[in-house]
């Protein structure tokens, strides 16, 4: 299964999609396509980081040109590009004004281009006990989007500090102990995962189960 992960390729969004990828490799070879580097370390096209095959895309190439058919591929878009209708297109949406409104505009271009377009909303970086939240963004986007684009579900991730930390210390171990991150995280992880291959309730938890044992 192949997805596409839009809005604009921040730290907090590449490391969600490396989370993913590491529990999504439980159970499919996954290779992430980015136009951003994910390591940290020197880097050619072809690249491991966290266990995780990266191919890095040249700026101005079109970064599905190269994809095979028996591979599963996960990209991180931050422009308007040609998805095909096979590919599951997630939203990754962070809640500054700034972000957000940038993002409703780039998957409003995708809507335009795909009327049938079907989108999977995260709402990265809420904070606690502030009134812009799951329900208030869930209208904005509502309002943003033509009428004819499916929101097919949505889920919020608060990145609290035990999260943080994993992403850091992630980044200079060149490891990512998914048990680590915190069980609301973990919870939202699973639910997408469930989206992305159509897995049963229990078919999900079984592969992060896997993940978690994963040094």
């Amino acid at each position: 299964m192949n997805v596409a992960f839009l809005g604009e390729s921040t730290e907090e969004k590449r490391f969600l999609i490396l989370c993913l990828a590491k529990i999504a490799s439980c159970h499919e070879n996954i290779t992430v396509l980015s136009k951003k580097a994910y390591s940290f370390d020197e880097i050619g096209e072809n690249y491991e980081y966290c266990g995780i095959e990266f191919v890095m895309i040249k700026e101005g190439e079109n970064p599905l040109s190269g994809i095979s058919e028996t591979a599963n591929y996960f990209v991180d878009v931050e422009e308007y590009i040609e998805i095909p209708d096979s590919f599951k297109v997630i939203v990754i949406s962070e809640t500054t004004r700034t972000k957000l409104e940038s993002c409703i505009k780039l998957v409003g271009e995708f809507a335009w281009f795909q009327p049938t377009l079907n989108i999977y909303i995260i709402y990265l970086n809420i904070m606690e006990y502030c009134k812009i939240g799951r329900q208030y963004l869930s209208c904005f986007w509502e309002h943003g989007l033509p009428s004819f684009t499916e929101i097919a579900g949505t889920n919020e991730i608060y990145f609290e500090e035990k999260n943080r930390i994993v992403m850091i210390e992630s980044q200079y171990s060149n490891r990512l102990p998914i048990r680590k991150l915190s069980s609301p995280i973990r919870a939202v992880l699973k639910n997408i995962i469930r989206y992305i291959f159509s897995l049963d309730p229990k078919e999900a938890k079984a592969v992060l189960k896997r993940a978690e044992r994963m040094k």
